[in-house]
């Protein structure tokens, strides 16, 4: 009885450090998928940001355009389409800024403007789009964003536009 006792104590002990061992190898693989992926999204939303970059260049100048040229065009906006459907059937879609107000944790301020008409952190322009996981609402990139930024007014007492 003591021998069976002290055998199930061993594969018990055994089992034990087996499941340790295999939890720290799955936590290492999950650890290196998901850097792998990060990295792959990466690349994925700077394609993404090279494409925008050149519709936007082309449209500007799309009057001007011969027939090959346009077709490219089409050819380039295609494929930036074909690229969002893709994150998209993978729940990944670009921000959205309904109230056009820059929020610290989606956006990453790059400049920020003073306007007479805009409050502050509304949203001037967006110079990066960035990027949410829509199942989970998780961020993989923040959006770059150029923002409003009223200061208050920083002129002498007497070169105010009210005492004059």
């Amino acid at each position: 009885m003591k021998k069976e006792k002290a055998f199930l104590r061993e594969r018990f002990i055994f089992f034990q450090k087996k499941i340790a061992t295999l939890g720290h190898a799955l936590r290492e693989h999950e650890t290196a998928h998901q850097e792998r992926e990060e990295s792959l999204l990466s690349g994925l939303f700077e394609i993404l940001d090279a494409l925008e970059n050149i519709d936007e260049s082309i449209r500007t100048r799309e009057d001007g355009l011969d027939k090959r040229a346009k077709r490219l065009a089409r050819n380039i906006r295609s494929v930036q389409k074909k690229l969002i459907r893709l994150l998209k059937a993978h729940q990944i879609v670009k921000m959205e800024f309904p109230d056009q107000t820059a929020d610290m944790a989606t956006c990453k301020v790059v400049d920020a403007e003073p306007s007479d008409t805009m409050q502050d952190h509304a949203i001037i322009s967006i110079v990066k789009r960035g990027y949410i996981r829509e199942d989970t609402g998780s961020v993989l990139r923040k959006a770059e964003v150029i923002t409003v930024l009223n200061r208050p007014d920083e002129t002498a007492e007497g070169d105010s536009p009210e005492a004059n």
